[in-house]
């Protein structure tokens, strides 16, 4: 059969489908299936792309097949299309509904004659992600689809609106710019590239994620795909864009600060709840299109940002080890009472400090099963002085030497239990050492005395001698067989007062302290800093080579209260509350120069407190 005439061209931005509504109104003036009935093409063929359907309508027409097929979605089977060697299901396409810019469709009638013949469907409109006219800056218009051939979008019959009707829905149109997904998903058609990990991806795939992604940022984890308008997939187009475009460190970024803002919430940050739509689409059972590269990303985040148990499985793998806890997963596997477990691990900085305790993080599994197991094999404060055979001040020196840490110290204020217990691996590292210095002997010579009873003839703390004993720097020291621990040592009180003269300068770091008034644990804090206000210590490394311990000058700890101070130390020169302290010194805008979060006391500059008037 010849061609058609009189000949129609091509219009390269439209559909077969719109070139052949438009032939039918050339030269039947009618809808468009009688036509094809006549130049013998079936509908669902040229609905469906195929090679005879579009070669017997660019045949008829005198046009080039290849024109046609460049702007034809070909039907690969079960709901799958071909776009420009673009694979894409059926939800990728607007269809079923007639999608349209008014002011295109106005511009076409400008060229006068039957909107039949001059109405072009644009193949941009056939997609979903495109929801503005880039030549208009208009959202485009939607039409459902109400009877059988409004599956062809004939834009005369389903925009039947004309002159003044047409203009008020361009004057009805929303105005924006078109989306930078929008932009991308037609250039990419066109054959330009873009963002890689976009590139990397499907079309499809990359659009989705990109929605998804964008839907869980704009609106929330609550927020059901179905509840939205396209004016809202529109925003999220545009805000996941920003994310995706960023590649795979964008998005895992994006999915940080997310469940950063759900914890502030304080609650349990559940996959669920925290992602959201994102998590069901791709944990469904229901999606069987390949999501791409986003449900990895999605899962490391999972097993890196989340507690989950060993063994469970998230978006198709399985966890092998877990990776991480919470207060209460961890308090369930090692049978401890949350609250003491998370004051515990918050003075160990796994979690934050908590004044309400309701917060939800999660920390390494690993340094967290070490913490739950110190906590597990701890000795009481008060039974310290049993198990090393000593007097309560002698344990308490011990502790405030730093020689038997707390498993939590005051400094970090933590409650319960765990504030007065001592890991039972120090302590026998202790006990051990003891061990070490000293001749094992049935009775004691009659020079030795035990340390506590040195300590009074030598005018001595029992921890410098223990200092002395465990560096190395006595010779007579014995240890009564038949005795354990601490009381077992014997130690010559002559050469004690030797030793002190010649390796115990300066005060002990208790005594230091206690001049400063200061917490142990802050001295501590602030004898180890290396920069700043700093309490310099005397360091004295013993011959042995396995015991160092610490000395104050005098002078520089003088120098140090000079020059720094404390709330109650400021209390107590001008005789007044602690609290008023506080209260004026933040009203006078007087800010400490160490805060109680770095040494957990906030210490002062003297020179920056103001003088006391009487209240």
């Amino acid at each position: 059969m010849s061609a058609l005439f009189p000949y129609l061209p091509f219009d390269p931005e439209e559909t077969p489908i719109s070139f052949a509504t438009r032939l039918a109104g050339l030269h039947i003036g009618s809808s468009l299936a009688p036509f094809l009935r006549d130049i013998e093409v079936k509908a669902g063929g040229l609905l469906a792309g195929s090679d005879l359907a579009l070669n017997r309508l660019a045949n008829m027409a005198g046009i080039d097949v290849a024109d046609l097929r460049i702007n034809s979605a070909r039907s690969l089977g079960n709901r799958r299309f071909d776009l420009r060697g673009n694979r894409l299901s059926a939800e990728f396409f607007a269809s079923p509904y007639t999608v349209f810019c008014p002011a295109c469709l106005r511009e076409d009638d400008k060229s006068g004659g039957n909107p039949a013949l001059v109405r072009r469907g644009r193949l941009f409109w056939t997609l979903r992600p495109v929801r503005t006219c880039p030549v208009h800056g208009l959202e485009l218009s939607r039409r459902k689809k109400a009877a059988w051939d409004d599956a062809f979008h004939q834009m005369a019959l389903r925009v039947p609106e004309c002159a003044d009707a047409l203009d008020e829905l361009v004057d009805g149109a929303s105005q924006r710019s078109p989306s930078a997904l929008q932009g991308y998903a037609i250039a990419r058609l066109e054959g330009a590239t873009g963002p890689s990990w976009l590139d990397s991806q499907t079309l499809e795939q990359a659009v989705r994620a990109t929605e998804m992604l964008g839907l869980l940022l704009e609106f929330g984890s609550n927020t059901k795909p179905g509840d939205l308008a396209e004016s809202h997939w529109d925003l999220a187009g545009r805000t996941g864009f920003e994310v995706t475009s960023n590649g795979e460190e964008g998005i895992r970024d994006a999915l940080r600060d997310i469940q950063k803002e759900f914890l502030k919430q304080g609650s349990k940050p559940d996959r669920g709840n925290v992602l959201g739509a994102p998590y069901r689409w791709l944990a469904s059972p229901k999606n069987k299109k390949d999501p791409g590269e986003i449900k990895r990303i999605m899962r490391e985040h999972i097993f890196a940002e989340m507690e989950i148990s060993a063994g469970v499985s998230i978006l198709g793998e399985k966890l092998s080890e877990r990776r991480l806890h919470s207060v209460e997963s961890l308090a369930s596997e090692s049978r401890l009472d949350p609250r003491t477990l998370r004051n515990v691990l918050a003075a160990e900085g796994l979690v934050p400090v908590e004044k309400n305790g309701v917060g939800y993080h999660v920390f390494d599994a690993v340094a967290g099963r070490k913490v739950a197991s110190s906590i597990q094999r701890s000795t009481k404060m008060k039974s310290l002085p049993k198990v090393l055979n000593c007097t309560r001040p002698q344990a308490g020196q011990l502790v405030d030497e730093g020689m038997l840490d707390p498993i939590v110290d005051g400094r970090r204020q933590a409650a319960g239990r765990t504030r007065k217990a001592i890991d039972d691996q120090d302590i026998a590292k202790f006990l051990t050492a003891l061990r070490i210095c000293e001749r094992p002997v049935d009775k004691a010579p009659e020079q030795l005395v035990s340390i506590s009873k040195a300590a009074e003839k030598a005018k001595l703390s029992c921890i410098e001698i223990v200092h002395l004993v465990l560096g190395g720097f006595l010779k007579s020291v014995m240890r009564l067989g038949d005795v354990e621990g601490y009381a077992a040592i014997l130690v010559d009180p002559a050469e004690i007062r030797s030793a002190k003269a010649q390796h115990l300068p300066g005060i002990s770091a208790s005594d230091a302290f206690a001049r400063l008034k200061l917490p142990k644990s802050t001295g501590w804090e602030l004898a180890n800093r290396e920069e700043g206000p700093r309490l310099q210590p005397i360091v004295i490394d013993g011959p042995s080579g396995l015991h160092r311990f610490f000395r104050f000058c005098e002078k520089k700890v003088a120098a140090f209260a000079a020059e720094y101070t404390t709330e109650i130390r400021v209390a107590n020169a001008n005789d007044i509350e602690k609290r008023d302290v506080v209260m004026r010194l933040k009203k006078r805008g007087v800010r400490p120069v160490l805060g109680q979060g770095e040494i957990g006391l906030d210490v002062y500059g003297s020179a920056d407190i103001p003088t006391f008037e009487p209240a």
